[in-house]
């Protein structure tokens, strides 16, 4: 095993969550008036809430954010799914004596409720997520406030993500980085970002792991 830790993003990485976040949106900008289109919804996946909603509505972007909170956590358990065979790589990783680690921009309590939902939790050790720091993706602080509550040296570290936020994050923190194909951004996105490696499936990255 090449890394002591793995850390992931959770939203379109481990979880399938991309129809929750469209339709979160759909019916909240709605609510206002307001209107975007998809792509540009995508694009803002690893991002803060509280910025895109800012971004989407201006001075009403407070409540945009209320509106959409609110009505997300009525259809939430309904949206979210585990990508196949992410329990599979978790119980790999656990065999294998591999810290597992959540760095997200999710609030805290949606991120614990999607891990349950998709009967992740039981192996994770640290979910760092919005509240956690001042500094957000794709800035480090995330990242080195995940490996800092493993006693994890970042030389040692991998962080595994679908967005260039995520590259980012892990980049500028000093991990190693690693980019899925299966959550909201092309491969082509991801390989500009520069990772060292890009992955179609889980079976890949374990290849990567073992250095294959």
């Amino acid at each position: 095993m090449r890394f002591s830790a793995v850390l992931f993003d959770l939203d379109g990485t481990l979880v399938d969550t991309v129809s929750l976040i469209l339709e979160s949106f759909r019916y909240s900008l709605g609510k206002l008036g307001l209107e975007a289109e998809e792509k540009e919804i995508l694009n803002t996946i690893g991002l803060p809430l509280i910025d895109v909603c800012y971004g989407f509505a201006g001075d009403r972007g407070e409540e945009l954010f209320k509106c959409y909170v609110d009505y997300q956590e009525t259809i939430h358990d309904r949206y979210v799914k585990e990508y196949a065979g992410t329990t599979d790589l978790f119980e790999y990783l656990k065999e294998k004596g591999c810290h597992i680690g959540i760095v997200t921009s999710k609030r805290k309590v949606l991120a614990h409720r999607g891990l349950a939902v998709a009967g992740l939790d039981k192996f994770v050790e640290v979910v760092v997520a919005l509240e956690d720091t001042e500094a957000h993706k794709p800035e480090p602080e995330p990242v080195l406030k995940a490996l800092d509550i493993l006693g994890v040296p970042v030389e040692t570290a991998l962080y595994v993500g679908d967005s260039p936020y995520d590259i980012r994050c892990g980049k500028n923190a000093g991990a190693a980085t690693a980019g899925v194909t299966w959550g909201v951004s092309t491969e082509e996105q991801l390989f500009k970002e520069g990772p060292d490696v890009i992955v179609h499936d889980w079976q890949e990255l374990k290849d990567f792991l073992e250095g294959q």
